[in-house]
């Protein structure tokens, strides 16, 4: 009998001391209190604007490389003349974004065969009284001074070999020339006035740069024949090279 009292004792203890299956499953389903916590944008990686060019331009880093080219040039869209000019240039770059470029330039040009009659008479006194447009005349040698703006690079997947890295620029200055009239005396005379222009420049490598170039040299000259004081455009297009200076990091 004692031994059975003894039994039950410890049977009622053992069951005290112990969980029951409900208490258990009232544990395990516990809610937990949720925190939130708020989340800044420069945890994530976010680039801010002025951090993005310094990535692009890693690999080809203008400022303080500075530059040393040629450029073969023509104008296309001059009524009377064509020719060419070679130019020699040398740009400094003090930032990535502005840079200061000298030109010199010098060539030849030959009349294209596009006639007008300066004399007004036509063929009445007999013959062919014409010549060239009024003050036609040919660049012979000259200069140029500008501000160089790239406010764009970029890079082009050329296929899925090569990936071409490029900047856009424009160019604004001016210029001055000595040029040669067309006409039988073939006078000398100098012409300058303002200078704009847009290119694209394409880096070959960390040391040579593809540089194609539109220019617009407007020419502020009083004409010979009218005496009128006129601004006239001499667009050049041109192509050539650039050589970057400095040592590469």
């Amino acid at each position: 009998m004692k031994q059975s009292i003894k039994l039950l004792l410890a049977i009622a203890s053992l069951a005290l001391l112990l969980p029951t299956p409900a208490q258990a499953a009232k544990r395990k389903t516990k809610k937990v209190k949720e925190t939130t916590s708020e989340v800044k944008i420069e945890d994530v990686g976010v680039l801010r604007n002025k951090d993005v060019r310094v990535v692009q331009k890693n690999l080809y880093i203008k400022r303080g490389h500075h530059e040393v080219g040629f450029l073969l040039s023509t104008q296309p869209f001059d009524p009377y003349t064509a020719g060419l000019m070679m130019g020699l240039d040398v740009t400094f770059n003090p930032s990535e974004n502005v840079g200061v470029e000298f030109m010199i330039q010098g060539g030849y040009g030959w009349g294209n065969g596009h006639w007008q009659d300066v004399t007004y008479l036509g063929t009445s006194a007999g013959g062919q009284l014409t010549g060239l447009g009024s003050d036609a005349a040919r660049q012979l040698v000259g200069g140029s001074a500008n501000v160089v703006w790239s406010p764009i690079y970029a890079k082009l997947a050329w296929g899925t070999r090569r990936v071409v890295h490029f900047d856009i620029y424009g160019t604004l200055g001016a210029h001055g020339y000595l040029a040669q009239r067309l006409e039988a005396d073939a006078g000398l005379r100098g012409i300058a006035g303002p200078s704009v222009g847009i290119g694209c420049k394409m880096f070959l490598s960390q040391k040579v740069g593809l540089k194609i170039d539109f220019r617009d040299h407007i020419s502020l000259e009083t004409r010979t024949y009218t005496g009128k004081f006129t601004a006239r455009n001499n667009f050049q297009f041109g192509i050539g090279l650039t050589f970057f200076t400095g040592k590469r990091d």
